[in-house]
């Protein structure tokens, strides 16, 4: 078991691979890595700008990535299973905007209508999981055609109206603080992180999660029920999707049919990056926190520096590339580097 993450792969014909259950020792330093990379991030941010280094604009960072770090954990369950989700913000925007309606129009319970919420959002990651698995449409394909059809649905119910003003216990969600201090969305994600490293780690769904993504036909003849784990991983990413919509329309008291275009990249990057295998098979929760906290860092320090936004866009798309390269060249997917580098090693014997 690496740190935070485990990897399991294997093969029914051909060379022999690593097999159900099995870890990859190379990447047990792969979270202690990424936080040398924050640490060095940091003292360079503050180093330009000392406003970086305060304890205000730290705990601001970590408040906003909450939403993100929670995204995350279901991201990692989704790409560790060979997966991909596109679909989460639009998902995000229409159970955000569902949820003021119920308030605001129908006059519902705070809890009843939260219950509501999240039973709505899983029911679309059920969704998303049924296509995948009964009609055999590629992740890719299933989860797009959800963003479109569900932003759409999103935009039709707002009819282009702006949504503000929860109840006072809800605002206390995303905007208080425990004994004045810890934002509370920081309290619930740190929570939440602790619970989905139980559940990848420690128990079968999440050792299942990644037998599928390692080799999903000899995960199916190991008795591993492949769809029903497809389906279950996709319900999960959308309660993660919930209820990181929670924190974020609490902390800022509002919701439109917009929010959340192109958070979808945001997560994937960060999941990418924090050593979760594009191709699935391993995964790692730590990593995907630490993933996360970056794009944070980086957004907040360019926002400091009065960076214009669409720079930002551009250094985290530069980021995905990167992240998914070293991910290849540790994997050696990259044919001609592999040869070049075996051929090396036959010169120096």
């Amino acid at each position: 078991m690496s740190n935070g993450g485990i990897e399991m792969t294997a093969a029914v014909a051909g060379p022999p691979r690593k097999s159900i259950g099995q870890s990859d020792r190379r990447f047990r330093l792969d979270g202690l890595g990424l936080t040398l990379v924050i640490i060095a991030l940091a003292i360079m941010f503050t180093a330009i700008n000392p406003r970086f280094a305060t304890v205000t604009n730290f705990l601001n960072v970590l408040t906003q990535a909450s939403t993100y770090v929670i995204l995350a954990m279901g991201m990692t369950f989704v790409i560790s299973s060979a997966g991909i989700d596109l679909s989460i913000g639009a998902i995000l925007a229409l159970v955000t905007c569902i949820l003021f309606w119920m308030l605001q129009k129908l006059g519902i319970n705070p809890a009843v209508a939260l219950a509501l919420m999240f039973l709505i959002a899983m029911g679309l990651g059920a969704i998303n999981g049924l296509m995948i698995t009964y009609l055999a449409i590629p992740a890719l394909i299933a989860t797009l055609g959800s963003m479109v059809t569900l932003r759409g649905f999103a935009l039709v119910h707002s009819a282009g109206n702006l949504w503000f003003g929860l109840p006072p216990s809800l605002v206390y969600i995303g905007q208080g603080k425990l004994f004045g201090v810890v934002p509370i969305p920081l309290i619930i994600a740190a929570v939440f992180v602790a619970a989905a490293y139980w559940l990848f780690n420690k128990t079968t769904f999440g050792i299942h999660c990644c037998a599928v993504g390692g080799n999903r036909e000899a995960a199916r003849l190991a008795g591993i029920r492949v769809d029903r784990v497809t389906i279950l991983v996709y319900v999960f990413m959308a309660f993660c999707t919930a209820l990181g919509g929670l924190l974020w329309v609490a902390r800022v008291d509002g919701t439109q049919a917009t929010i959340g275009t192109g958070m979808e990249i945001h997560v994937i990057a960060a999941v990418i990056i924090g050593g979760t295998s594009l191709f699935g098979g391993r995964g790692s929760i730590y990593g995907s926190v630490l993933g996360a906290v970056l794009l944070a860092m980086l957004n907040n320090a360019l926002v400091i520096a009065g960076a214009d936004f669409f720079w930002q866009q551009v250094a985290i798309g530069l980021i995905v590339v990167a992240a998914v390269t070293i991910n290849n060249i540790r994997e050696n997917r990259i044919d001609w580097l592999s040869q070049l580098w075996s051929h090396r090693a036959i010169r120096i014997r």
